[in-house]
């Protein structure tokens, strides 16, 4: 399959600039369309494009989504979702009709995007859909206690919450030829609604944000508490960066497993059922430090039969996977496409151009969590199979004369075309002890330049690429 298309949008001279501008976007990894373009004609194009109506987020995430479903199918897959929030703070003076985010006060917009991932591998398949959620600019002037009361009396569709429903709704419609579709969301997912009203198709696998009230009013925290560890695992606990901020460790954590009956909370609506029956995996620190915002706990709800040790600790790995969408977002903001930085002063153009900077991102991070060959994952999964004969003699131009130096992986999967990327981007090509493996900064400067190698080879050898005498 070749690389990802914006969308059809009715005309194909607005599909042509939407293809351009992803290209660009791959390869530039800026948000300024003037860097983006060849020339100040086609920065025109861009801004045109951005600012037609018959262009839509709606039309690109609809397309993005059907390559991914085709790629999906007949494969356990893993929707991972999460909200990340673009803050545009420095750029107040520019920007009219945006709503707030974080503190309330700072201009920006939330991202709530669905990828795919495959359960058995851990290779990212692709995008399955996104909410570019732009909050009203009325709310941003309300005070935290009044938004809080004016949240209260929404109904449940009503409320910004809904977009985690909506994700399971749209994995559902769109992986419906997946073998098994299960949602993985963090504690913002926590939501009976959704437990009550997934799709039939869906599973959940979400982290407790609480300890819920169990049908015999223990706590579902206190109980997991009760239950006998089952195995215990030394784990590495990422730096975390932000409010809370964590160094890097190693912690050793207990697991338990069993079965739960949650009550409806007091909130919810009153057409829900008064009870769910979930089953728990509970990731728990055996010696945890003083400070409770350091501490490992993950209680994981889900709707998967949990019946033994290797049932459970496979939970366990399908959470972990989450933090492939926390890549896709560091890739957008600081290690590939500066998101923030965008000078686009209306929503609707933003908007747009923040979904062609995923689909950019997560063309990275499938470099990056497939360069060791570990997913399975084809070459077609990110290049057209025409620039097959460009790749491999860029591949071979930066072979070393040592087997070490040499491109170790089949030329039809991903991890060979990784490889070349990566070598592209200034990584060594060593994998022994003390040499890193590529991240996504290097892939990204990797693949600016490899495209437009592609591209010039392609040129240059056109009559070969066309089949001509």
């Amino acid at each position: 399959m070749a690389q990802p298309q914006l969308g059809r949008f009715g005309d194909r001279r607005l599909a042509s600039v939407g293809d351009s501008l992803l290209a660009a976007m791959q390869k530039q990894r800026t948000m300024c369309l003037h860097a983006l373009a060849e020339n100040r004609s086609q920065a025109r194009q861009f801004h045109r494009f951005l600012d037609n109506e018959a262009v839509s987020t709606r039309e690109m995430l609809v397309h993005a989504g059907r390559q991914t479903a085709e790629r999906a199918a007949g494969r356990h897959v893993l929707a991972i979702t999460d909200t990340s929030e673009l803050n545009y703070a420095t750029h107040t003076g520019r920007k009219r009709g945006f709503g707030s985010v974080g503190n309330g006060e700072d201009l920006g917009v939330l991202l709530h995007p669905v990828i795919a991932v495959d359960a058995e591998q851990g290779g990212l398949i692709g995008l399955v859909g996104a909410e570019v959620i732009n909050r009203p600019e009325s709310q941003g002037s309300l005070t935290a206690t009044a938004k809080a009361e004016a949240l209260k009396r929404r109904p449940a569709d009503e409320k910004e919450s809904r977009r985690w429903l909506a994700g399971a709704e749209t994995a559902g419609a769109v992986l419906a030829d997946a073998a098994m579709i299960t949602m993985v969301e963090d504690r913002e997912g926590d939501i009976y609604d959704q437990f009550a009203r997934r799709p039939d198709n869906v599973h959940l696998l979400v982290r407790a944000a609480r300890s819920r009230m169990l049908e015999d009013n223990d706590g579902l925290f206190e109980r997991c508490a009760e239950w006998s560890a089952v195995t215990q695992h030394t784990i590495r606990v990422p730096a975390k960066h932000g409010k809370v901020q964590r160094a890097e460790r190693t912690a050793v954590v207990a697991v338990r497993y069993g079965e739960v009956t949650v009550k409806r909370p007091r909130r919810a609506d009153d057409d829900l059922p008064q009870t769910l029956s979930l089953r728990v995996v509970d990731v728990r620190e055996v010696d945890p430090p003083a400070d409770p915002d350091q501490r490992v706990h993950w209680c994981l709800l889900t709707t998967h039969a949990v019946g033994g040790t290797v049932e459970a600790m496979r939970i366990v790995a399908w959470y972990r996977l989450r933090w492939i969408i926390e890549q896709v977002f560091r890739t957008m903001k600081t290690d590939g496409v500066d998101v923030e930085t965008s000078q686009i002063t209306t929503p609707g153009s933003l908007l747009k151009l923040v979904t062609v900077a995923l689909l950019a991102a997560i063309r990275v991070m499938q470099l990056v969590i497939g360069r060791d060959g570990s997913t399975g994952q084809e070459l077609t999964d990110v290049a057209d199979p025409i620039e097959v004969p460009a790749l491999q003699a860029i591949s071979t131009s930066l072979e070393g004369r040592t087997e070490k130096l040499k491109n170790p992986f089949d030329p039809a999967s991903l991890a060979w075309y990784a490889w070349i990327a990566a070598r592209l981007g200034g990584w060594s090509g060593y994998t022994s002890k003390g040499y890193k493996p590529p991240g996504p900064k290097t892939i990204a400067r990797g693949l600016k330049r490899l495209d437009a190698m592609v591209q010039g080879w392609m040129l240059a050898n056109r009559s070969a690429v066309v089949g001509l005498p």
